[in-house]
């Protein structure tokens, strides 16, 4: 990738409305040739790296060699983590990781939740931890303990190891109620031109904070997009004034964050962990009609971004096959409208995702067996590639 694009590809590690306040007459960037985009989906995300391993054994690349023919992975929540080996080329280590997790004991309830998960606690201990439980909502903040977890990243992820390509992943800012995105690329401490910035603006909105995960932040970021609310404590990390803010959740946003590839690539392929939606109105309890409110809600952002992202790719082909003086009459001196045939990106979508329910849960990370039928599943289905989105088409 050529030095200039690359640092047009992440233009600023805030913006501010100052910063989206470019002139629209600037020179237009080159956007990035493809994007890998990976989903948030917890111990589902075996099948990414099962469709990671497929993409570097066809494509003949080796740890250490970028994965051709991508050059920036973004990714939410799980999707962050392997989105890391990804961008620093160690698809081998991915590979272990994944089949050797189930031993890892990740998941911790904290103590005065445990009983619950002890089929060997006395009735006594059990009504203790549903009291405890009731009340999570005036002195608890959430069931699981989030430092194993983090000792973990902390682990796996080297800040040293050099990057192949930028890495960008999505949180969300529990402070503010809006998301945000991290980013990590090679070459930390360079001047970045601006010019990215009004892409991002026409992709993503006007106050979309894009922020560096400096070393001292990098694994508290990671973590903070996996730290599903309720389960997790939020994280903090302070802000760029130095003010502490909450993180929680990509995916309570933007699981699958397209947006942010569309804004910079021509091209982006999408890691999705769900299959098409099959009804189920078997709800055994109140968390299973939680998760299944989630789903919702995720599936509905995903829909709709992928649609915006199409039609608003179909809009901007149609300008660009006009001529300069049909550009001027079309825009009819609406500056906005420039702005937009100047700036806005025209990406083509194409996704992968499993045909049935996946044979791990969000949750099973200690569930050896499914993780690695889950990988193999990734691995197979990367064998018949991506599908051309198609708005239509496309089933929640």
């Amino acid at each position: 990738m050529e030095r200039r694009n690359f640092l047009l590809a992440l233009g600023a590690t805030a913006l501010t409305p100052a910063l989206l306040a470019a002139s629209a007459n600037d020179a237009p960037y080159e956007s990035l040739e493809r994007a890998l985009v990976l989903s948030g989906g917890g111990a589902r995300g075996a099948y990414e790296a099962g469709v990671v391993g497929e993409l570097a054994a066809a494509g003949g690349v080796s740890d250490g060699s970028p994965l051709v023919p991508y050059e920036i992975v973004c990714g939410t929540s799980i999707g962050a983590l392997n989105g890391w080996y990804v961008a620093t080329g160690q698809y081998t280590k991915l590979r272990e990781l994944w089949y050797g997790i189930s031993r890892q004991d990740l998941i911790h309830p904290k103590p005065q939740f445990a009983a619950l998960h002890d089929p060997e606690s006395g009735l006594l201990n059990r009504v203790a931890s549903v009291i405890d439980l009731v009340g999570l909502t005036r002195n608890q903040r959430a069931l699981l303990q989030s430092q194993p977890v983090l000792d973990w990243i902390t682990r796996n992820i080297d800040v040293e190891t050099p990057l192949l390509m930028p890495l960008v992943w999505a949180v969300t800012n529990l402070t503010f109620q809006r998301p945000e995105y991290f980013f990590i690329r090679p070459g930390r401490g360079e001047d970045i031109p601006d010019e990215v910035t009004r892409a991002l603006r026409v992709a993503l909105g006007p106050h979309t904070v894009v922020r560096e995960a400096t070393p001292d932040l990098l694994h508290r970021a990671i973590f903070a997009s996996a730290a599903i609310p309720l389960a997790f404590d939020p994280v903090v990390i302070p802000n760029s004034d130095g003010m502490a803010n909450e993180y929680c959740d990509g995916g309570v946003a933007s699981n699958s964050p397209v947006g942010i590839a569309h804004a910079i690539s021509k091209r982006a392929d999408v890691v999705l962990l769900d299959p098409p939606f099959e009804p189920d109105t078997e709800y055994a309890d109140a968390v299973e009609i939680a998760f299944g409110a989630f789903g919702t809600m995720q599936r509905k952002i995903l829909e709709s971004e992928m649609r915006s992202i199409y039609l608003q790719s179909v809009g901007e082909r149609a300008f660009a096959r006009l001529g300069q003086r049909d550009v001027a009459g079309v825009s009819g001196g609406n500056p906005q409208l420039a702005e937009f045939e100047q700036t806005s990106p025209a990406t083509i979508l194409r996704y992968i995702r499993p045909e049935k329910v996946l044979p791990v849960t969000v949750a099973g990370f200690d569930d050896g067996v499914g993780i690695a039928n889950t990988y193999r599943l990734g691995w197979e289905d990367m064998g018949r590639g991506f599908t051309p989105y198609d708005w239509e088409a496309f089933k929640l």
